[in-house]
């Protein structure tokens, strides 16, 4: 888990690619996720892949200068040592100290965090009791303070002339720490040697592209999921709504009405955004309880049909029924559904014509003659993915290209350009 020694990894790049963002998906869902993706092949400790997550990431941390991503691979790593060292059976945790020890004979540079992590784990390995609970000090290893702040911020070691003394129950801790200021140590000298270079590495290139493709699309998405929004700041901002949704609530405000699909999935959206329940019951009491008109496929009425419209919307929101928490409509099972009434609803890079289309995006952007030809091509060639990403690029004006797969991480793509 040190991985002070680097072995032979044959592996493929795409295998290195997975094994990253797998590794970068699991630190992103510690905590927000109940339902988290399988990560467990890409993170059996101590196999190739999961050598080659580390190094990936590690890599993309030292050069990449944005500083929550570094931030989340930082501390993603340390969570992660930290929760294998307490799964550690004794006797597997011993050979695992006896490796790091081994490691450090063959390391080629010395210093002194080198140094305190072999006297470490040459006493820890030598430990005469198990087990050993949170409140067990029958022994200590003493080190310098500067080496476990996180129990000296915390206040559970003794301090003497700059030395802590540290009682059993807490040394995987101070192996967490220790691993964690080698670790930033190493991506300075990575991001060091990576300037002197000239040459261009295009498997280096390679995968950070995919990792930042990764991060701004998906991961962008996970850590705003708790964050809410009120629909008077969402429609006062609408720049930030996909083509799709936007087209469904301009399509509410002008008909005051929704046909069913449309409606699920702009419920969907603005729950997954953030939208409190409420506010999106009032946004459809206030629209239905106006006057509708033909150019909706929905004859419903508040006051004839609230009963069923409002439950839909607590449906949706998980609150009764199955209680489901459901999520977004992903964009490539929205492009293949058999919309009836595109003007409600759907793809536009799908469905709509290219007139329609070129006066759907140009409600907040300037669309050129070439440009949007070239998206009109990337929609004719079954690539409307492509041609989302490609408007949504020039909508924000980024130095990095924006990545989705649904309209919730759309939006929230769309936020952080915009901040």
């Amino acid at each position: 888990m040190f991985y002070l020694q680097v072995p032979d990894i044959n592996v493929s790049i795409l295998d290195i690619e997975d094994s990253a963002l797998s590794r970068l998906g699991h630190f992103a869902t510690y905590s927000k996720l109940t339902n988290k993706q399988n990560h467990l092949r890409y993170l059996r400790n101590s196999s190739l892949l999961d050598y080659s997550g580390f190094l990936s990431l590690r890599t993309h941390a030292s050069l990449t200068d944005d500083q929550a991503l570094k931030e989340m691979v930082i501390e993603g790593e340390c969570r992660l040592i930290s929760e294998r060292l307490n799964l550690m059976k004794p006797n597997y945790l011993r050979k695992y100290l006896i490796k790091i020890i081994d490691d450090i004979s063959l390391f080629d540079v010395t210093n002194d965090n080198i140094d305190v992590l072999l006297k470490f784990c040459s006493e820890y390995k030598d430990k005469q009791h198990v087990p050993c609970n949170e409140h067990c000090s029958a022994q200590s290893i003493e080190v310098p303070w500067q080496k476990c702040l996180t129990l000296v911020s915390n206040r559970k070691v003794h301090l003497n002339q700059g030395i802590a003394i540290v009682p059993c129950n807490q040394w995987n801790s101070v192996l967490v720490d220790l691993f964690r200021i080698i670790y930033i140590k190493s991506l300075r000298t990575i991001r060091r040697s990576m300037s002197a270079s000239n040459s261009n590495n295009l498997q280096i290139e390679y995968l950070s592209e995919k990792i930042n493709g990764y991060y701004n699309s998906k991961i962008a998405f996970w850590k705003n999921i708790d964050k809410q929004v009120s629909l008077e700041e969402l429609i006062s901002n609408k720049i930030s709504i996909p083509p799709c949704m936007l087209l469904s609530l301009n399509s509410l405000f002008t008909n005051h009405r929704l046909a069913h699909d449309p409606r699920y999935r702009l419920t969907l959206f603005l729950k997954d955004i953030g939208i409190p329940f409420e506010q999106t019951l009032t946004l459809f009491q206030q629209e239905y309880s106006k006057c509708g008109n033909l150019g909706s496929a929905c004859t419903h009425s508040w006051d004839k049909h609230h009963k069923q419209i409002e439950y839909n919307v607590r449906h949706t929101y998980g609150m009764v029924g199955s209680k489901k928490d459901y999520q977004m409509t992903s964009c490539v099972l929205m492009q293949k559904q058999n919309i009836q009434v595109p003007d409600e609803g759907c793809c536009p890079f799908v469905h709509c014509s290219k007139d329609k289309l070129k006066n759907i995006l140009e409600e907040f952007v300037s669309i050129d003659d070439d440009e949007m030809n070239i998206l009109n091509d990337l929609k004719n060639s079954d690539q409307p993915i492509q041609a989302c990403h490609r408007y949504a690029h020039k909508l924000f004006q980024t130095s990095k290209s924006l990545y989705h797969n649904t309209p919730t991480q759309y939006f929230f793509n769309s936020k952080k350009a915009i901040i």
